[in-house]
């Protein structure tokens, strides 16, 4: 993760966001104080774990299912 002031967040905005889009994260500081974090929006990731999830739960009750 990376540190960013609120200034230097406002002038570099577009790099910032490309880095972001790119799996990076920022720590916004303002006064030396962390006010904000910009990180990757991880819905993508989420649907993936939840679609093994989903395969892990059919194997698990096609185990259990009374014959």
């Amino acid at each position: 993760m990376k540190t960013i002031n609120i200034n230097q967040l406002q002038s570099q905005i577009s790099r910032v966001m490309k880095d972001v889009e790119g799996g990076e994260s920022y720590e916004v500081m303002r006064y030396s104080r962390p006010i904000a974090l910009v990180s990757p929006k991880t819905a993508k990731k989420s649907e993936t774990r939840c679609d093994e999830c989903i395969a892990k739960l059919d194997e698990v009750m096609k185990a259990v299912k009374p014959k």
